[in-house]
């Protein structure tokens, strides 16, 4: 089992109650909401991260990295699904 790290965030009232609102129709509480919404976008994360580190600093090449690595990144967790 892979090691967890806390983060906590602040809402605001209008979040908050948004969150309540979607918790009591659904039980599903902001916390698993937002793990949920982090887990399925890590291969943005993922790329983006890539792509930072690949350019060197080179602004234009960012965006060009970004895409290729999102297509690698989403491959990956799309397989990593299917097993």
């Amino acid at each position: 089992m892979s090691e967890k790290t806390e983060l906590n965030i602040a809402l605001n009232n209008d979040t908050a109650r948004l969150f309540a609102e979607y918790e009591a129709f659904t039980q599903v509480s902001p916390e698993v909401y937002v793990q949920q919404l982090i887990e399925k976008t890590m291969p943005t994360l993922e790329a983006m991260v890539g792509a930072l580190r690949d350019a060197n600093g080179d602004e234009e090449a960012v965006m060009e990295l970004f895409g290729k690595k999102m297509a690698e990144s989403m491959l990956k967790q799309q397989q990593a699904l299917a097993s």
